[in-house]
């Protein structure tokens, strides 16, 4: 049978070689150009799909730039305003935002004190608070609490009070005023003798001594800054009655025994915190309490004025003070009523410089917060 005559074998033909197989003509590979021409025709099929553009104010080569992501430094433009297409509509009326220019910022001049500084101001919610924000560093205010506290609790201070204080070239505290509400200022100048540093209350030096009897001052130099009888507690935030007095002086001062007597307690007693008692003569007992340190031992005898122990915080404190109570047979009685010796009054001539120190004080410009 003749290849052609077969419908089957119209692109083939077979051979008596191989019975039953068809061979085929080798079909020419696509070249290079071929592929190219069909990657043309993809591009030019999907560039005319997108929508055409009117008149551009823009380079076309600039628009299909914007359509593209490239980098920077490639310089690409992506992001550009395109031309509007035909499904653009123009508006009657494009409103144009001003633009205000940006004043280039003014240098500061930072004035930096080379002599003494004034800071004063009024408490509001609180003395801590009122001295940072009249413009005293926490350190400052810091060492201006502690100045305090060695005359009055400053828990104590009410809203209303006025400070005052003065700083030194190198901004150590020189002077802390506080005029309180409903009692006596303080003036407080800071005063070196022999090497010892020591806050003096100028404002109050001449104040008289107290009716020197059988019982002592706890602390020398302390000044009461609460006294017996209903008080609000600056803890606990309510009227009760105190029953005893407190008396304000440095961390660390002495505490000394009021008179003869045993040591009857010594430790811890709530929120007396670290506390010593000691039993006197006519049924008198005499409480210490917010030491820092005892040094008393329970059950020895001690003389007035021998060592027990050391002022402190301890307990439900606000500052460094000592709790002075006096029971009559188990009853707090009003340790004034008792009568303290009174401590040396100072000598008249450091008196006078002292005063004279806080009038040069207060010619101090003053700075307000």
């Amino acid at each position: 049978m003749s290849g052609t005559g077969n419908p089957a074998l119209a692109f083939g033909r077979r051979t008596d070689a191989q019975p039953g197989v068809l061979h085929f003509p080798a079909m020419p590979r696509p070249g290079w150009k071929s592929l190219g021409a069909i990657a043309l025709l993809c591009s030019t099929v999907a560039w005319a799909s997108l929508p055409r553009t009117a008149s551009a104010s823009t380079g076309e080569e600039v628009q299909w730039q914007a359509l593209g992501l490239n980098p920077l430094e490639s310089r690409g433009s992506t992001g550009l305003a395109m031309a509007p297409t035909d499904a653009a509509a123009a508006i009657p009326f494009a409103p144009v935002r001003a633009v205000q220019p940006i004043a280039p910022p003014q240098p500061v001049a930072a004035a930096v004190a080379s002599g003494p500084l004034r800071i004063s101001g009024r408490v509001e919610d609180g003395l801590y608070w009122s001295l940072r924000a009249a413009g005293a560093s926490p350190e400052v205010a810091a060492a201006y609490l502690a100045a305090l506290a060695t005359q009055i609790d400053v828990g104590d201070v009410s809203p209303g009070s006025s400070f005052d204080m003065v700083l030194g070239s190198g901004h150590d505290l020189l002077y802390a005023g506080l005029t309180r509400v409903g009692d006596g200022p303080l003036q407080l100048v800071r005063w070196s003798q022999g090497g010892r540093p020591e806050w003096i209350d100028a404002a109050n030096t001449a104040r008289p001594a107290p009716v020197e009897s059988g019982l002592m001052m706890p602390v020398v130099g302390g000044h009461i800054t609460s006294y017996f009888g209903n008080r609000y507690h600056p803890i606990l935030h309510y009227v009760r009655f105190h029953a005893g007095l407190d008396i304000g002086a440095s961390w660390g001062s002495p505490i000394v025994a009021a008179g003869d007597g045993r040591i009857v307690a010594a430790g811890w007693a709530g929120g007396y915190g670290r506390e010593v008692q000691i039993a006197h003569a006519g049924g008198i007992t005499s409480l210490y309490g917010h030491m820092s340190e005892i040094v008393a031992a329970p059950g020895s005898y001690v003389r007035a004025g021998q060592l027990i122990g050391y002022v402190g915080s301890s307990g439900l404190s606000t500052g460094p003070h000592v709790h002075f109570e006096v029971r009559q047979n188990g009853t707090p009685v009003n340790p004034l009523s008792v009568r303290f010796a009174s401590a040396p009054t100072r000598d008249p001539g450091l008196v006078t410089a002292v005063k004279a120190r806080l009038q040069a004080l207060l010619r101090v410009g003053e700075r307000r917060g």
